[in-house]
């Protein structure tokens, strides 16, 4: 069996933000997306917004959980309260940074597509706290 390794708190956490918050819901999306194209033709904005917050919300559940089971298995925790709050300020902010950042950018007036992706992000943080808060769980140390 491969030796757990001993790291600082926000590098689990980064490592658990990375998985569960960027990589997993970035390669579910990517993959709905080839599902998304036969909706749009139907032009149905509400069937879409749905489809694409239940996308998003699996993509977390099952990211998490995917992470924190490589965590399990990689590191040892001490304190998964820690790795918890950290790795959900890192998705606070990070995700909330680029939410903020690419509304600016592209200079969109107050619509429904901003308020639909401010109530996503909305929803998905404390999801993504509460997932993280589930799933992840102290390991014993190896001697």
């Amino acid at each position: 069996m491969k030796e757990k390794k001993k790291s600082a708190n926000w590098y689990i956490a980064a490592t658990h933000y990375l998985t569960a918050g960027f990589a997993i819901p970035f390669l579910i999306g990517l993959a709905a997306s080839f599902i998304l194209l036969p909706l749009i033709e139907l032009g149905s904005t509400l069937l879409i917004t749905i489809f694409l917050l239940v996308v998003r919300l699996l993509a977390i559940w099952f990211g998490v959980m995917y992470a924190a089971n490589y965590l399990k298995k990689t590191y040892i925790i001490e304190d998964k309260n820690k790795i918890v709050n950290l790795a959900t300020m890192y998705f606070v902010v990070l995700n909330g940074g680029w939410w903020g950042i690419s509304t600016i950018i592209s200079g969109k007036r107050v619509g429904v597509d901003v308020v639909f992706s401010l109530l996503n992000f909305i929803i998905l943080a404390p999801l993504f706290y509460l997932f993280s808060k589930k799933y992840i769980s102290n390991t014993e140390t190896v001697a």
